[in-house]
């Protein structure tokens, strides 16, 4: 199978319809970032079938379809197809060329379709299945899905390794049969509660059915009663309903006149409230005017005072500007005289400065002329201490050499000494890491046999468990079984008892006397004293059925007793059988006829009662089958034969049969066929107990075989071979790391030695040196003396003359300083009589201008008092008309809440006659409600037509209260009789087929839950298989895998965490690369983790590759020198599937065949740009 092609339009940043066509080989993928390369990941993604809406970067489904841009509007539809070549057949279909498309409409629509059909994700789904592909599968890989498969997240190795194997379809099955189990289970659950509730159905019915007769017969009874009580009752109604209606007709004209009186009233109190609502309009429109004045006097008071202000401002600056031109001309005066003054001073110090520059001319020359001797003297010196200080440093060098030649033999001395102590030290840490080895490797041996050992055991003990466990589990249903038939039993039980107790089925006389404790309450009743074998029940209750609701007393004065008190009570009529009347032997006046059994040989009874039975059977016989005419005629001897199964009772003159119904059987025998349930009750009793102490027993072995596992100890074990294992790999690297050193030492030691002596051979050129040195420095020292002394001479002369001439420099200098300062003087004194000149004739302005605005605020004021004076006289005029108009507001607004009170009590009034109208409704409709009652109570109870009967004439004269008490005491009796089911024989037999019908349906779902059973353990025990045999396949292909990425040196392996779980264990990665030991993967860099990611899914490739790889930037940890060991396993493994690889990568982008670039040349959509290399390639050769 080959990916052919991908459609894409509408989706995300690919507005246009984009058809990218994937050849043999790789295919890149390139662009900037948020170009939408990765859309085209997502697009395959979205269209096998991918259902997470993060898994494809995006928030809902809406946002896949293309939202527009600045220049294009929004798309309404999002469609991708993908194309597949079936050249190999993986595809379950006939077809050679396969199209799977998704759409999704911005309405929320989506559909599937296959080769432009339609269909269902499920068969997107079925159609992908075992081929690699799927939205979780190995052959879409991104950057972070790398980090999920070093992390193990949700699983993902398992995951990978299952696709390989193939086994997903068995998970399937798998999981249906799974889901399929626990529905059998629950309809099994739901089908033995429906049996249990179904036979207890079936033994109430029986008691149903009797009682229907007898409460059909009372209801006819209170039907005629009820009938006759209905007439009597509608006598009385027609009275009380010709009065009411009466009083109805008086209500409703005395409520019409008051309706119209507040119609009038209501009309004349809303004509005077639109009068009202115009004089407060008006009223409204003068405080309006009246506000305006207000405002207007508060403005013109506001401008007054402004004006105050102004007036005072400018009166105070007037009198500021006065005072100021009145001082400004003697300021001009003083200044100019200071001017004049500072002029003189100027000259004469400028005189003085002629002076001290022609003294300062004489004494530069002399200084010139010392200062040149002293720096001829200087020079020399200079020239002696220059060459004293290079002879001073040649020796400083040569003794410095010395020193460091001293101290550098003293070092390599030294530290040839240490690496001989230390290469010492290191053999003897050899010899002792090569004994701790020996014995590391003994304990790691002796650990190793009791880890083999003890997993020996924990089989051995894990077998027990199961085998313990099996057997539980077998109790368990035993119990389960043993629980629901003494449940049943005691439900039958419970159920028989509480008919005994209340006599169900037996005269309302026979239960009198069971209940009162007046009479002997212990004497039977015939039916109790017998019991019968099951399969001749119906055949002996047939022909003692007049009999068995006889009292069986001791004699006669028993009897009497229960007699009178049935008398007493009215509570009717009862039988008794008195035993001490009946002869303790009878004699045998007929023989049994052949083919019979006697009836006394089927019954048991207590030995008291035994000649009661003999009286009642001694001449029954029961025919084991059919017998012809003939028999009877012959063998019958006018005994009494029963058919077995209660078809006949023949007699000697009689013969009585017909069909035998449902309940026959079932009243005899009551109370010993319950001591005979309650045995087995008490024994099924004993059973569960018994199973429940086994159980326990079992539970109790599980526990100590439990607690006999090691597991403590086993790990305890485990955690020392892996402290002996990483010992012995410390010890090692330890071994190997002191070699290296003792090997490093030796030929540090050779080096050493070399160096010292090369150091001594060098060091005694360099002594003689320094003594010649020495000589010359003490020579050049004592010239350096003499040229001091001359130096000192020339010193002091040219200090003298220095000193003379900066005396009188510094005079002639602040000389200059005075000169200066007087004449900035002079310029501030010429600029400050400018400056008050001009600013005394601005002011003389400003004084002419203050002046002429005082005239006119003056103005300005007197106009305004005018103005205020007015709108005070306004404003009194306003307020009094306002005053007036509030008045008759307010007089006007009284009379209207009189009138509004009075129109109120006429309401109350209308109101109390609408309340009197209402009682009268609702005694009438109580009339209505009883004769409705009535009429509805007699149909739903009698099917009756009140209608019907109303005109009907009393069948009586009896009053309605004694028909009423009548009624009521029949209705009693209907209630005591409880519930009854009118078509309880026909709702048994339904009953009965139903139950058949269930327990068939019951044993079809065992049969069901065992086939499931099975085909979920074939299932497991094919996937665990098939998963074993291609985990050992990808771990030996991971193995290598890793090696050819990394080195031959490095190591890397797949680890079962859980081997004794196949169906759950997880996969452990352990990598390894050379000079590493990571305690875990996680701890590797991201190159690392990167290639071991590649390296498992390559392994699992070489075993089931996938027919197309997609791999999102996965190269981007990885530096060049990976990057080209990762493009050449691609190109290795593109024999075999298709690559499609998004990347930035240069060297990445070299090793494909056809590239597209991903560009938006248009902002927010993507365009692609197709390169095919291989092309280029053939046209460069």
């Amino acid at each position: 199978m080959r990916l052919k092609s991908l459609d894409i339009k509408g989706f995300k940043s690919f507005a246009d319809r984009t058809h990218i066509l994937f050849n043999e080989g790789i295919t890149g993928i390139i662009g900037p970032n948020g170009c939408g390369k990765s859309n085209i990941v997502d697009s395959i993604r979205w269209v096998i079938g991918e259902q997470k809406i993060s898994h494809l970067r995006s928030e809902n489904l809406e946002s896949l379809v293309f939202n527009g841009s600045k220049n294009r509007t929004a798309s309404g539809l999002a469609e991708v197809s993908l194309t597949f070549e079936n050249t190999r057949n993986l595809l379950p279909t006939e077809f050679s060329t396969v199209t799977v498309t998704r759409k999704f409409y911005k309405s929320g629509e989506s559909e599937y379709r296959l080769n432009d059909v339609s269909c269902r994700l499920k068969d997107i789904q079925n159609l992908f299945m075992d081929t690699g592909i799927s939205t979780d599968s190995y052959a879409i890989i991104e950057l972070g899905m790398v980090d999920d498969i070093i992390r193990d997240k949700e699983n993902s190795r398992r995951r990978m390794l299952e696709q390989a194997a193939g086994i997903s379809i068995y998970k399937t099955r798998k999981k249906e049969a799974r889901q399929k189990l626990d529905a059998t289970e629950q309809d099994l659950a739901r089908i033995e509660d429906l049996l249990f509730e179904i036979n207890n159905q079936l033994k109430t019915l029986e008691n149903q059915a009797k009682k229907a007769e007898k409460y059909f017969e009372i209801k006819k009874e209170y039907r005629e009663v009820s009938i006759e009580l209905a007439k009597a009752s509608l006598e009385g109604f027609n009275a009380s309903y010709k009065n009411l209606q009466a009083q109805t007709e008086s209500e409703t004209d005395k409520k019409f006149q008051l309706e119209a009186m507040i119609a009038g009233e209501e009309a004349a109190l809303e004509k005077d409230k639109l009068a009202f609502v115009e004089k407060e309009r008006q009223l409204q429109a003068l405080q309006h005017a009246f506000n305006e004045l207000v405002q207007q006097l508060r403005n013109k008071e506001g401008e007054k005072n402004l004006v105050s202000q102004r007036m005072n401002f400018l009166q105070e600056k007037e009198s500021n500007l006065q005072d100021f031109l009145l001082n400004g001309a003697g300021q001009v005066q003083g200044l100019e005289e200071s001017v004049l003054f500072t002029d003189t001073q100027v000259g004469e110090e400028e005189i003085k400065l002629g002076q001290l520059l022609q003294n300062l001319k004489t004494l530069r020359e002399k200084t010139e002329a010392a200062r040149s001797s002293f720096g001829n003297v200087k020079e020399l010196l200079d020239q002696l201490r220059s060459e004293h200080a290079q002879a001073q440093r040649r020796q400083f060098d040569s003794e410095k050499n010395i020193a460091v030649a001293d101290t550098s033999i003293q070092n390599l001395e030294r530290a040839l000494k240490q690496q001989e102590e230390e290469s010492t030290a290191r053999a003897q840490q050899i010899k002792q890491l090569g004994f701790d080895n020996e014995l590391t490797s003994d304990q790691m041996e002796t650990r190793r046999t009791d880890l083999r050992q003890l997993q020996e055991h924990q089989e051995r003990t894990r077998e027990q468990i199961l085998q313990t466990q099996e057997k539980l589990e077998g109790l368990r249903q035993e119990l389960a079984e043993e629980n629901r038939k003494y449940d049943a039993k005691k439900n039958e039980h419970d159920l028989l008892k509480s008919l005994i107790d209340s006599m169900e089925g037996y005269p309302e006389s026979v239960k009198f006397l069971h209940n009162n404790p007046n009479w002997n309450h212990t004497a039977p009743v015939l039916s109790d004293i017998i019991y019968v074998k099951e399969e001749f029940r119906t055949a002996v209750e047939n022909v003692l059925e007049p009999y068995l609701n006889y009292y069986v007393v001791n004699d006669l004065e028993e009897g009497l007793k229960a007699v009178h008190l049935l008398d007493a009570n009215k509570k009717g009529k009862a039988n008794f059988f008195l035993l001490n009347k009946f002869p303790a032997e009878l004699p045998v006046t007929h023989e049994q006829p052949a083919d019979t059994v006697s009836a006394l040989s089927v019954i048991e009874v207590d030995a008291k009662y035994l000649p009661l039975a003999r009286h009642l059977l001694q001449h029954v016989f029961i025919a084991e089958k059919e017998p012809s005419l003939e028999w009877f005629n012959s063998e019958s001897n006018g005994s009494v034969i029963l058919e077995k199964h209660g078809k006949y009772v023949k007699g000697k003159y009689s013969l009585t049969g017909g069909s035998v119904g449902l309940f026959e059987g079932k009243k005899i025998g009551r109370v010993k066929n319950l001591e005979k349930i309650f045995r087995d009750v008490l024994e099924r009793e004993q059973v569960v107990n018994g199973l429940k102490s086994e159980i326990q027993a079992r539970h109790n072995e599980v526990i100590g075989y439990n607690e006999q596992l090691k597991e403590q100890a086993l790990r305890q074990v485990q955690e020392d071979i892996n402290r002996l294992n990483n010992q012995l790999f410390a010890i090692q690297n330890k071994t190997e790391s002191l070699n290296g050193l003792q090997e490093s030492a030796v030929r540090r030691i050779q080096e050493l030695h070399s160096q010292l002596r090369q150091t001594q051979e060098s060091i005694a050129g360099t002594r003689n040196n320094a003594l010649r040195l020495m000589e010359e420095v003490n020579e050049l020292k004592e010239k350096i003396t003499r040229g001091q002394e001359q130096f000192a001479v020339a010193e002091t002369a040219y200090n003298t003359a220095l000193a003379g001439f900066n005396e009188v420099n510094l005079q002639m200098i602040q000389q200059q300083n005075r000169i200066a300062a007087l004449k900035q003087e002079r310029e501030f004194r010429n600029k400050q009589l400018a400056d008050l000149r001009i600013q005394i004739e601005n002011n003389r302005l400003q004084l002419e201008q203050t002046q002429l605005q005082i005239t006119e605020s003056s103005g300005s004021l007197q106009l305004l008092e005018t103005a205020l004076t007015d709108l005070m006289r306004n404003k009194e005029a306003e307020e009094k008309k306002l005053n007036e108009a509030d008045q008759a507001y307010y007089l006007e607004r009284n009379n209207l809440s009189e009138k509004e009170t009075a129109l109120r009590q006429l309401i109350r009034q209308k109101e109390n006659a609408e309340h009197l109208l209402g009682e009268i409704k609702d005694r009438l409709n109580d009339l209505k409600l009883q004769l409705a009652g009535m009429k509805e109570r007699l149909h739903v109870e009698f099917r009756i037509n009140l209608d019907d009967i109303i005109d009907e004439a009393r069948t009586g004269e009896q009053p309605a209260e004694e028909l009423q008490d009548k009624a009521d005491r029949m209705k009693k009796r209907l209630e005591n009789l409880g519930e009854v089911n009118p078509t309880a024989v026909e709702a048994f037999q339904e009953m009965k087929r139903r139950y058949d019908f269930i327990v068939e349906q019951k044993n079809d779902l065992v049969n069901a839950k065992d086939t499931l059973l099975q085909t979920i353990q074939e299932v497991e025990t094919t996937a665990n298989q098939q998963f074993l045999e291609t985990f050992g396949k990808v771990r030996e292909n991971f193995q290598k895998v890793f090696k050819a990425l990394f080195t031959e040196e490095d190591t890397a392996d797949l680890v079962l965490e859980n081997p004794d779980n196949l169906a759950e264990t997880g996969i452990d990665i352990v990598a390894k690369p050379k000079g590493k030991r990571p305690s875990s993967i996680q701890q590797l860099s991201g190159g690392e983790k990167t290639l071991t990611a590649t390296a498992l899914l390559f392994a699992i490739y070489l075993i089931k590759p996938a027919p197309f790889c997609i791999l999102d930037e996965v190269d981007a940890p990885l530096d060049d020198a990976n990057v080209g060991k990762f493009t050449n396993m691609i190109r290795q493994f593109s024999d075999n599937s298709q690559f499609i690889i998004v990347t930035h990568n240069k060297m990445t982008m070299s090793s494909v065949d056809v590239i597209y670039g991903v560009t938006m040349q248009e902002a927010g959509v993507s365009k692609l740009v197709p390169v095919d290399f291989r092309s280029l390639s053939t046209q460069a050769s």
